[in-house]
């Protein structure tokens, strides 16, 4: 089962305006991403699990909640880098994962050429979200869940800049069913996919505008 949540938030507006133009250069272009990957942090965090607690302030004891589950960032290499900074800062206990998946040009199908999870025994508390800036044909996000499916996980976040409506419709045909759920966070369902696979309007190559290459 999938549920996609298109975040409306007037800042993320303002800075997805500035990484679509091309005239942005590569370094404002990573200060603008790293500014909305905290944006789609504080969204898909608010779903952690939490239980209460009560501790002593300076003046006075007081009541509060504190997390429980253990968070697993999941960068799909190499663009997923660049989400990577909102989350650790706001949440620095976080494990960082990786996926490495590359799509075939002639193609446009996914070739996976590493995967590193951590082991745990209980998957009970783990909060697992997958990044990549951009779902275009949605086949390299379709690869990474089969790769979490394949080790236990049925709850899985996914946090992503943009989304074409080509790419949720294939996530939607492969994950059908009950037995596994997974919520992706973004901030626009742009309009199609141009020949070549690309988002339309889009904004280009997120890993080469962010790196600069």
């Amino acid at each position: 089962m999938i549920e996609v949540v298109c975040i409306e938030h007037p800042v993320a507006s303002n800075l997805l305006v500035h990484l679509r133009n091309k005239r942005t250069t590569y370094y404002n272009f990573r200060q603008n991403l790293d500014r909305l990957s905290y944006i789609l942090a504080v969204y898909c965090l608010a779903h952690l699990n939490g239980k209460k607690v009560k501790i002593d302030t300076p003046l006075s004891p007081a009541k509060g909640i504190i997390t429980i589950d253990k968070v697993i960032l999941v960068p799909v290499l190499r663009a997923g880098i660049g989400l990577v900074k909102g989350f650790l800062d706001l949440y620095p206990k976080a494990v960082v994962s990786h996926i490495g998946i590359y799509r075939e040009e002639s193609t446009l199908k996914p070739v996976r050429y590493y995967f590193k999870y951590p082991k745990f025994k209980n998957k009970k508390n783990l909060f697992t979200i997958v990044l990549d800036p951009m779902i275009a044909t949605g086949g390299s996000m379709i690869d990474t869940i089969n790769a979490l499916k394949e080790i236990g996980l049925k709850n899985i976040f996914v946090a992503s800049l943009l989304c074409a409506p080509e790419g949720i419709n294939a996530i939607s045909r492969e994950f059908p069913g009950k037995n596994i759920k997974i919520r992706i966070f973004t901030f626009s369902i742009d309009k199609n996919l141009n020949k070549k696979g690309y988002i339309m309007p889009g904004l280009g190559d997120a890993g080469d505008r962010y790196f600069g290459t």
